[in-house]
C-alpha cells in the first residue's frame, strides 16, 4: 500500500482539488484507492456526497490517533490519499509518518512559499533519506495580461 499525503498548512493551496483528482485518476487506472479527508471543513467528503456516480470511498478522520489506527486497517488498498488539514499539527505529523510520498501544493507567490517552510521542516525531520521533492508542480496561477 502506498500512502500519498497532500499537505500544506495554508488554506486555499489546492490540497483538496489535487487529492480528489489524484484519487479518481488512480482509480480510473485500475487501482484500489481510499481518500482520507482530514480537513475539518470536509470538502472531499462533500465532493463525494454530491456525485451520483461516485465510486470513490472517502472517510473523514479528524484526530491523529484515528489516522494512525485506521491506516493499519486498510492494507487491502493499493493507495491511500490523505487530504490534509490546513495546519501543521498532530494530523499533519501522523500523515507524514504514514506517507510513502508527501505532495505539498504551493501557489507561486513569496507568501505561500514562506508559509510552507514549517511543513517542509516537519517532513525533513520525519522522512528519510530524500526530504526534498523529486518534482515541482506549480499550481493555481492567476492568468492576467502581465503573466
Amino acid at each position: 500500500m502506498q500512502v500519498i499525503a497532500v499537505l500544506n498548512q495554508k488554506g486555499g493551496s489546492g490540497k483538496t482539488t489535487i487529492a480528489t483528482h489524484l484519487t479518481r485518476a488512480l482509480q480510473l487506472d485500475g487501482a484500489s484507492v481510499l481518500l482520507v479527508d482530514s480537513d475539518p471543513q470536509g470538502s472531499a467528503r462533500d465532493w463525494a456526497a454530491v456525485r451520483d456516480d461516485n465510486p470513490v470511498t472517502v472517510v473523514g478522520i479528524d484526530r491523529a490517533k484515528l489516522l494512525d489506527r485506521d491506516l493499519k486497517n486498510v492494507s487491502s488498498k493499493d493507495f491511500v490519499v490523505i487530504d490534509g488539514a490546513p495546519q501543521a499539527g498532530d494530523l499533519a505529523v501522523s500523515a507524514i509518518k504514514a506517507a510513502s510520498f508527501v505532495l505539498i501544493p504551493v501557489q507561486p507567490s513569496p507568501y505561500d512559499i514562506w508559509a510552507t517552510a514549517e511543513l517542509v521542516e516537519m517532513v525533513k525531520q520525519r522522512i528519510e533519506p530524500k526530504p526534498w521533492p523529486d518534482m515541482n508542480c506549480p499550481c493555481l496561477h492567476r492568468a492576467s495580461r502581465s503573466a
